[in-house]
């Protein structure tokens, strides 16, 4: 199932083609994720990111995001969050974001060894620009078919020393019109390799390749690459729950 999703991406989103990329970059994302499950249906998310490009002129950004979760059934999860960004998008334009979203994931294997999901979600952008004092607002749409594979378990919530893998795309759109930024995002391959030490403590190492626009300078696309470091805390082992948390 996992391999089939993997070949049915590839066909639908040919956003990956570096043919069609003016521009390479080279990204690190440090990111930590608390997680607070109660009442065995519902979980909430405290994530914090460090995220900057190692190109000049150098970009970085510093994120919140807060986003609460509600188990409805085994195949249904509801969500919504809202994040707070700032970014040095260039060394004289900084940017402020606030962001709503909601959404759902569709757990299309839950009971298989390896998880497929279908994660949909709709975001209401509201970037202020610092320098200029002026405000930009967007709705985005984003779509992502994700799997995790355990490596040395029978499944991915078998116990502790648990090795698995990460597979993933997204495909964003603009419902209405795109906001000026450096990189406003089109597509996204993730890969990666998790380590869940026990129920509290979670690390992952996720390669990330992005299809991005830049729409201040020169309206041109990015080939970008992205190492993400990602530390994840559940709180509450006494009273586990199915829900993994959502991030960005």
């Amino acid at each position: 199932m996992s391999r089939f999703c993997i070949v049915v991406l590839v066909l639908l989103f040919p956003g990956v083609n570096s043919s069609q990329a003016q521009q390479t970059t080279t990204q690190i994302w440090d990111e930590y994720m608390l997680n607070y499950p109660f009442a065995g249906s519902w979980n909430v998310e405290l994530a914090a990111a460090y995220t900057t490009a190692l190109e000049e002129p150098r970009w970085k950004a510093l994120a919140f995001q807060l986003t609460p979760e509600y188990a409805l059934s085994p195949r249904i999860d509801l969500m919504a969050s809202v994040l707070y960004e700032s970014t040095l998008q260039y060394e004289m334009l900084s940017t402020r974001e606030l962001r709503e979203m909601i959404g759902t994931r569709i757990h299309l294997t839950p009971f298989s060894r390896v998880l497929v999901r279908l994660l949909v979600r709709l975001e209401q952008r509201n970037l202020y620009y610092l320098e200029t004092d002026e405000v930009q607002q967007s709705t985005r749409s984003r779509l992502r078919l994700e799997s995790q594979i355990p490596l040395n378990k029978p499944t991915m919530f078998a116990g502790d020393k648990l090795w698995y893998l990460l597979v993933d795309a997204e495909v964003f759109g603009a419902v209405d019109q795109q906001v000026d930024e450096r990189f406003a995002n089109k597509f996204r391959f993730r890969l990666g390799a998790g380590y869940r030490l026990n129920y509290a403590w979670r690390f992952e190492f996720v390669y990330t390749l992005q299809t991005s626009r830049n729409t201040i300078a020169g309206d041109f696309d990015t080939m970008d690459n992205i190492f993400r470091f990602r530390v994840k805390t559940f709180l509450h082992p006494s009273k586990p729950s199915a829900l993994q948390g959502n991030g960005n």
